[in-house]
């Protein structure tokens, strides 16, 4: 029988869209071609993880700016790691065929506005399939678990499970940490 770090999945997000993911400011993720079995994964546990700080300057500034309205820095929100979790509560495909519907999305859904960019381009461009992820009930870890490396090429959005023994034990302490530590 597998444990539940073996069967919990991680999504990779850039810091700043951690940050808001994880306090509640955005609640609709949207994620590119997931697996099958995500696509049932209702009321299942995700861990976020981020990915590294921006090295444009334009990009860095900004994400600078958010993190430090909710009080982080690279420091505190460290790059490449799990910093929190989420529970899975609705997801569905995303039909892009309207454009007006973005702003209709992003109003009622609360999805990041990089994403409703990113949709565009990554299913116009790259043909991929978008689908809407709505998270419930995150919870920041009191201390992030650091240098959790995803799988090579992952981009904000992207679902993974874990790669290796060691992945599968960071999972298992940050399930650990939401138990018995976390807070929102």
């Amino acid at each position: 029988m597998l444990d539940r770090a073996t069967i919990t999945t991680a999504i990779s997000l850039c810091p700043e869209e951690a940050v808001c993911y994880l306090a509640r400011v955005y609640t609709t993720l949207v994620v590119f071609d997931p697996p099958e079995f995500i696509k049932t994964s209702i009321g299942a546990r995700v861990l976020i993880h981020s990915l590294g700080y921006p090295d444009n300057p334009e990009s860095a500034q900004i994400c600078r700016q958010l993190m430090d309205e909710f009080g982080f820095d690279a420091d505190t929100f460290p790059a490449y790691a799990l910093q929190g979790l989420a529970t899975v509560s609705a997801i569905f495909p995303c039909d892009r065929r309207e454009l007006d519907l973005d702003f209709e999305l992003d109003h009622q859904l609360d999805i990041a506005p990089t994403s409703l960019i990113d949709i565009q381009s990554r299913v116009e461009d790259k043909r991929q399939s978008a689908w809407l992820m709505q998270l419930k009930d995150t919870y920041f870890l009191q201390e992030p678990i650091y240098d959790v490396l995803p799988p090579i090429d992952t981009a904000s959005g992207d679902i993974w499970l874990p790669q290796h023994r060691s992945h599968s034990e960071d999972f298992q302490q940050a399930l650990s940490r939401d138990i018995l530590n976390s807070k929102v």
